[in-house]
């Protein structure tokens, strides 16, 4: 029966038969016998067929959340029996966001590698917000990014890395370039490039100003310009009125690319507060220590590095 939901689901996300049994890699009829099957079994017609589509009936759409949620299970069960298997069969999803992915992620996983060479290691990169989703839905095994909002979560376990401080960078002859002091104020006239920025510090920011404004439900601060990678803020600050927002280890390669300017403000509250975070419910990975000791190292190491350049 596995088989046939998954033809269903199939169906469902393509409403047509020719499509889904070409994503399948069957034919057309032997989907629509799989299908007359299943709905056999079930005792229900599951959809309504036209020449050009197919569309779930009520009974189709109560089976089809079900169905997905065996699948999702049984996608589970299997991958923790990999995981019972050890590391030598076994697979390792890592979700980040983009400054741990650009700065010091793969040598964490290199240094993962080296030891258990034939388990296979996979990143992806989220943006923060989208991290505990993805560990819930068991789409990675460990996440790192932005920590703040997951206090009092009970689901994930969170372990927390050194607190790591952020700047404001302009252009040089940007107008605020020259300033010996700047304030909050003054970055209101000029559009914000920042990733999407946690309740934490969107607590300091002007509600709603050229730089940017508090969402609708008051959880995050929208940029002017909304870009995750610290990289593009560079680029883009170098060639407009725009400030950006990056953390101080990024500032020596920043300036190796352009001529940059970090701008003198107090804002001991624009830093990073990034965890290792896992789901508390679920299996550890046998790999997870490896990875959370190589990360701290790795993380420390060219945080090091970063200060004394």
């Amino acid at each position: 029966m596995i088989r046939r939901l998954e033809m269903a689901v199939a169906l469902d996300a393509h409403r047509n038969f020719q499509r889904a049994a070409r994503a399948l890699g069957i034919s057309q009829p032997s989907l629509s016998r799989a299908l007359q099957v299943l709905e056999n079994e079930l005792g229900a017609r599951l959809f309504e067929r036209t020449k050009t589509q197919c569309v779930p009936t009520e009974y189709g759409k109560l089976a089809l959340v079900r169905a997905r949620r065996i699948l999702t299970e049984l996608a589970e069960t299997r991958h923790e029996i990999a995981m019972l298997q050890g590391l030598q069969v076994g697979e390792f999803r890592i979700g980040a966001g983009s400054f741990a992915t650009q700065v010091w992620l793969g040598s964490a996983m290199g240094e993962v590698c080296a030891r258990h060479p034939k388990l296979k290691l996979r990143s992806m990169e989220y943006l923060w917000h989208q991290l505990p989703g993805a560990l819930m839905a068991s789409e990675i095994d460990v996440a790192i990014g932005e920590a703040s909002e997951l206090t009092g979560n009970p689901e994930i376990v969170v372990g927390r890395l050194p607190r790591r401080a952020g700047a404001f960078i302009c252009r040089i002859g940007h107008p605020l370039a020259a300033k010996a002091k700047v304030t909050i104020d003054d970055l209101a006239r000029f559009s914000l490039i920042a990733p999407l920025l946690p309740r934490r510090i969107a607590l300091h920011l002007p509600a709603e100003s050229t730089m940017g404004a508090l969402s609708a439900d008051g959880r995050h601060y929208q940029p002017a310009i909304v870009c995750p990678s610290w990289v593009g803020i560079g680029d883009a600050v170098q060639v407009s009125d725009a400030v950006g927002t990056v953390p101080r280890a990024s500032l020596p390669a920043l300036l190796k690319r352009h001529p940059i300017v970090t701008l003198p403000i107090e804002a001991p509250w624009l830093c990073m507060e990034q965890a290792i975070m896992w789901r508390r419910d679920r299996m550890r990975h046998p790999a997870l220590k490896t990875f959370r000791e190589a990360a701290r190292r790795s993380e420390a190491a060219i945080m090091a590095m970063a200060e004394k350049a």
